[in-house]
């Protein structure tokens, strides 16, 4: 918490009908007068995420030596043309025995970096003044090729005629406070300016924010975890002599998947589409890892010391695994309120192994991956022709349809993973073999409206399952076809995903 001066908590506005200006408005919502300190936290997350546009609420209790009050602060963003974001923010107060207004503006633009491949974008900032002269700056990193940067602020008034050093003027104090940022997406650094500039109040202060990839952070395609020594090691290429069987039984491979955009969900036209696969856009801002092969029994008796499944064989895929026995019954449930697990359950175990918050993905996340940039119902491009079987889906992976075939060296259940066709970003079975489970609760539909990195809905009936299994008809391994299943029933496989 950061203590201001004593202040009134009966608080007011200027007038912001004011061309061009938009108001932070300070209030007591009690509507009683009382004196104390005013504390603001606003290194909390609350003061990362705003958005660049609209208005939103920030809410604060105040306590004082004899009451407390809740204090509420309501900010407008106003984007900049050209798309840069400008943040206008008016604060007029009313002190106990003098009121006064001051105007601060900060103008604050994204910089985008020569290279493609990582940028900065919507940077933003608010200055806490009265309670505080430090300024929050909000800004969200893009990259398809790192996940570690060097990073550098640099500040400027007077439309660019003065230039400062944060770091140099002041104090910085949050991400990329050292010069280094890991991880992709929205980060927020707090700067609490020098003596020298304590009393400096400018119309026109600008923060830049730049970035130059780490290489010791720069992304490969491809991950592997090798449960035998509980090192992570990395390739670019898929080795010579392919995905041997040690991928499947004593490492765990998984590739990287790109940001970008797709047409979740299915289009009504599509042959056998069923209720609740109401296609719409979802866009990924960050890449993330997912596992080539679904586990194997091999692979989950390793991590675990168990292995569940009804239909034994090292190389199968683990089954009738539960959403409980994979994230746990206790931290592993509040998801997504918590990306928590609790510790003896599977992913459990391979975080502690591997020190990486492993999950299970999100439905977006599989089905992304699934469809590898098809829009039709199977993820080589071909459009279901029987509910059944169908000749497409022979190709792709253990269902019903193709139970007896012996590929794999088993009939009649599930088979070894990769023995049908990859899709185009290389990862097997997505179709078939066994169903796999997601994150997100499941809800009866996925809604029309465009989403970006989304997380599933905070309730619903039972946790999404995905792909179908060997003993489904075809019309049940589509790509957008989606289950249910109770947390606690054995009911699905396994497929990893590292999120970054």
């Amino acid at each position: 918490m950061v203590e201001g001066k004593p202040l009134s908590l009966a608080i007011t506005a200027e007038d912001k009908d004011t061309e061009g200006v938009f108001g932070t408005i300070f209030f007591d919502e009690s509507g009683k007068e009382t004196e104390g300190t005013v504390c603001w936290d606003y290194t909390s997350d609350e003061y990362k995420d705003f958005p660049l546009e609209d208005s939103y609420t920030l809410k604060e209790t105040i306590t004082t030596d004899t009451d407390s009050r809740i204090l509420s602060r309501t900010v407008t963003l106003v984007p900049e043309p050209l798309g840069l974001a400008a943040l206008l923010i008016l604060i007029s107060l009313l002190l106990r025995r003098k009121s006064f207004g001051l105007l601060l503006t900060v103008l604050v633009f994204s910089v985008f970096e020569a290279r493609a491949k990582s940028y900065v974008s919507e940077v933003n900032c608010m200055q806490m003044w009265p309670f505080d002269r430090s300024v929050i700056i909000n800004y969200t990193i893009y990259s398809d090729s790192a996940n570690g940067f060097n990073v550098r602020f640099q500040g400027s008034f007077d439309g660019g005629e003065t230039t400062f050093d944060p770091a140099v003027k002041g104090l910085l104090k949050g991400d990329g406070d050292n010069g280094d940022v890991f991880g992709l997406g929205k980060h927020k650094i707090i700067w609490t300016p020098g003596v020298s500039f304590y009393d400096i109040v400018t119309d026109n202060m600008a923060i830049n924010v730049e970035i130059e990839e780490k290489e010791s952070y720069r992304l490969h395609n491809y991950m592997i975890l090798d449960l035998g020594n509980n090192m992570v090691s990395y390739l670019d290429d898929i080795p010579d002599s392919g995905w041997s069987d040690q991928y499947k039984t004593t490492k765990i491979v998984l590739r990287l998947v790109k940001p970008g955009k797709f047409m979740m969900g299915s289009d009504e036209r599509e042959p056998f589409a069923e209720y609740g696969e109401t296609k719409h856009r979802v866009t990924f801002t960050k890449p993330f890892y997912i596992g080539v092969f679904e586990v194997t029994q091999k692979q989950y008796e390793m991590i675990t010391g168990k292995n569940p499944s009804l239909h034994n064989g090292d190389m199968r895929p683990v089954e009738d695994v539960t959403y409980n026995m994979a994230r746990g019954s206790d931290l592993g449930s509040s998801w997504p309120e918590s990306s928590a697990v609790d510790p003896d359950s599977f992913f459990g175990k391979l975080r502690e192994r591997f020190k990486l918050d492993f999950d299970l993905p999100t439905e977006a996340q599989w089905e992304y991956a699934c469809r590898a940039g098809r829009l039709q119902s199977f993820n080589d491009g071909s459009t279901i022709t029987n509910y059944y079987t169908d000749g497409h889906l022979d190709k792709l992976g253990r269902y019903y349809g193709n139970q007896s075939d012996g590929k794999g060296g088993y009939s009649e259940a599930q088979t070894k993973v990769g023995s049908y066709l990859p899709n185009s970003w290389g990862l097997y079975d997505m179709h078939g073999n066994v169903a796999e489970l997601c994150l997100d609760w499941y809800q009866f539909d996925l809604g029309k409206s465009d989403v970006t990195d989304p997380i599933g809905a905070e309730t619903g009936y039972g946790r999404v399952i995905r792909g179908g299994y060997y003993g489904n008809a075809a019309g049940d391994c589509r790509s957008a076809t989606r289950l249910a299943c109770d947390p606690e029933e054995h009911d699905g496989g396994i497929r990893i995903v590292l999120p970054l």
